[in-house]
């Protein structure tokens, strides 16, 4: 009875094939139970007629006692017989039953895996079961005695953690993907034939209004633009791919532009199911495009200035000259005075080109007083001429900079404050330590100040907050781009400080 014990606590019966088992023992049972019952009724006719007929010469009571003997005796032995031969019939049918009903018990376990739909917190239990089924089934196959059954579970065994092994990758590999979709910087879409969204990535969920989709919108409810149907269109369509330049992403607003490249998805019967799109945030493109047209329009205009004026003055002196009128001297101060700002222009347009093509700096250990004194000796004229007062504050005795550069950052702040602080007001530089280990250099004025829409702007290439007033006072208006291109070589930092009415402020911390 070990092997019924056995097998009760190790399978359940939704394991086991009952139907064909109870067949085989029940036919078994007939079977046998038939064909002892024509042995026995042979065996007792025989008995009867040869041997106490014929055989013997018996009292007739005796015969029918012995008969009746013989018959108890002949019906215990077959009853017997058939409990034991049924005993064995269910051992071979258990045998051969048993293993196809573990077979049949991993066929389902496998067809009613847990899928990717499911929820992840039923998978520790799908685990741990089929980790006590794998070891139940192992046991059971090192017990078993019908080899190719064994054989054939054991081969099913390793079907099944191949299978499940190579489920467990792919749903490894789909997080990897949808981890890495959202770690791209471009917004990417998958449409079917039916322009239906197949997937989208969370950067496109939030430059498109951060918004879900659903498998119900299309794309024409997404997109208003013809060149992104057209070519979303032209993938599904042609299986080409396709590519649009420098849209923007909101037509009522100046958010941003984007790219956009479309190629078809295709299975592998090269059956085109949909197309993938990439949109490219070419904003900063967009902007720095936008800057160096800007900068061209901004360069011509300012060289074409003063040359228009050299020009004119100098076709009317040669004029006069053939004229024989004697030369007028206002004429040549004008020419003169446009050939500084030219030269001054080209200077400024040197410098910077010099900052952006990373010359190296010579930082040393500089002064603050003797640099400053040696600037405000050569701007003194211009000062006086306004009528300024310069105060100096020197609580930084040193700074760490280039010499030459830190010279131009002087002059570039100093300049500034005196063209546009009005006449007899002040000036105030101040050099003090700066909180993280390094020094600032503060030029304020007490000029009329700056609106805090233009602050994120004065340090652009010919920026200008007046520009009529700016031009007529003869800057250039690359000023302060040198300013801030030299402190950003400095590893620094410059930024404003202004109120309208309460004057203005640059700053400018160099690191030690």
């Amino acid at each position: 009875m070990g092997w019924a014990i056995a097998l009760k606590s190790s399978l359940r019966s939704d394991s086991i094939p009952w139907q064909l088992f109870s067949k085989i023992v029940l036919s078994y049972v007939l079977f046998m139970t038939a064909a002892l019952t024509l042995c026995a009724i042979g065996t007792r006719v025989y008995f009867k007629s040869h041997i106490l007929t014929q055989g013997f010469q018996i009292d007739p009571s005796i015969a029918d006692h012995t008969l009746k003997i013989f018959d108890t005796s002949l019906a215990f032995l077959v009853s017997t017989t058939l409990i034991l031969l049924s005993v064995a019939a269910s051992a071979v049918a258990k045998n051969f039953v048993f293993p196809l009903g573990r077979v049949l018990m991993k066929a389902k376990v496998v067809l009613n895996r847990e899928t990717s739909d499911q929820p992840r917190s039923s998978r520790p239990l799908r685990q741990a079961f089929g980790q006590s089924l794998g070891q139940a089934l192992g046991q059971a196959i090192r017990q078993e005695s019908v080899r190719e059954w064994s054989d054939l579970e054991s081969s099913f065994e390793e079907m099944r953690r191949s299978l499940e092994s190579k489920i467990q990758n792919l749903k490894t590999e789909r997080e990897e993907q949808a981890t890495l979709m959202s770690a791209i910087s471009d917004a990417i879409l998958a449409v079917d034939q039916e322009e239906a969204p197949l997937f989208y990535n969370s950067r496109f969920a939030l430059l498109f209004g951060n918004q879900k989709l659903h498998t119900h919108q299309r794309l024409r409810e997404l997109f208003k633009d013809p060149e992104i149907l057209d070519a979303f269109q032209n993938a599904l369509k042609n299986g080409k791919t396709s590519s649009v330049k420098a849209i923007p992403i909101d037509d009522k607003s100046d958010r941003g532009f984007f790219s956009l490249s479309v190629s078809p998805l295709r299975q592998a019967e090269n059956l085109i199911y949909g197309a993938v799109g990439v949109f490219h945030d070419v904003t900063e493109l967009k902007r720095a495009e936008q800057i160096r047209i800007d900068f061209v329009a901004n360069v011509s205009h300012e060289l074409r200035t003063p040359l228009t004026a050299i020009k004119g003055y100098a076709d009317t002196l040669l004029f006069d000259s053939k004229q024989g009128n004697p030369v007028m001297p206002e004429f040549l101060d004008v020419i003169v005075r446009n050939a500084d700002r030219l030269m001054n222009l080209i200077n400024d347009l040197l410098d910077l080109s010099s900052l952006e093509s990373k010359d190296t700096l010579q930082k040393t250990k500089i002064s603050t007083e003797e640099v400053t004194s040696r600037i405000l000796k050569q701007m003194t004229g211009a000062f006086e001429s306004k009528g300024h007062t310069v105060t100096v504050t020197n609580d930084a005795p040193l700074v760490l900079a280039d010499p030459r550069r830190l010279e131009q950052v002087l002059v570039n702040l100093l300049d500034n404050a005196n063209k546009y602080t009005p006449a007899e007001g002040k000036i105030w530089i101040q050099w003090e330590p700066a909180s993280d280990k390094g020094t600032l250099l503060t030029v304020r004025n007490s000029g009329p100040g700056i609106p805090p829409e233009h602050h994120s702007r004065l340090f652009e290439r010919f920026y200008r907050v007046d520009k009529a007033r700016s031009r007529e006072q003869g800057g250039t208006g690359l000023g302060l781009a040198i300013v801030k291109h030299i402190m950003q070589r400095h590893d620094g930092s410059v930024w404003v400080d202004s109120k309208v009415g309460k004057g203005t402020a640059f700053i400018c911390r160099f690191p030690e």
